[in-house]
């Protein structure tokens, strides 16, 4: 069994160079990588701030705000009065940015699933087990 660092080590090289594998994989050519990763956090945690997606993507807020920006301008996202808050704005998809989110996560499941085929049951149940099990530690750390 490895020592906890190394699997630490091991852990966090596996996990990175498949989001890199997966992110290489986006469906749509409009956009960079990283504001496809804004749509789809828009998509999964539906509107916030400028700040609390800085916060989400751990980007600083002068990035997001530029980016944003470029989303608004080819209307792949829309700013909404925030409903507490008159001085800040919500970040939310249009129709064409929720359909470009899902087409890349589509995609980004698709290849990950055509992995998996080559697997056996033993190895997809110890990757179910290991998902669960690293959503817990995601879920502590945030």
């Amino acid at each position: 069994m490895s020592s906890d660092p190394h699997l630490a080590r091991d852990l966090s090289v596996s996990a990175m160079r498949l989001n890199r594998q997966l992110r290489l994989r986006h469906s749509s050519d409009r956009i960079p990588v990283a504001q496809l990763s804004i749509l789809t956090t828009l998509l999964r945690e539906g509107p916030l701030t400028t700040g609390e997606l800085a916060l989400r993507e751990r980007i600083k807020p002068p990035s997001i705000s530029r980016s944003s920006h470029a989303l608004f301008e080819i209307g792949l996202v829309e700013r909404v009065p925030h409903a507490t808050d008159g001085r800040q704005v919500l970040l939310t998809l249009t129709a064409e940015g929720r359909r470009m989110a899902m087409e890349d996560v589509a995609e980004r499941e698709r290849a990950l699933a055509e992995q998996l085929t080559s697997l056996t049951d033993d190895q997809r149940n110890t990757l179910a087990r290991a998902a669960e099990i690293l959503t817990e530690i995601v879920e502590r750390a945030e």
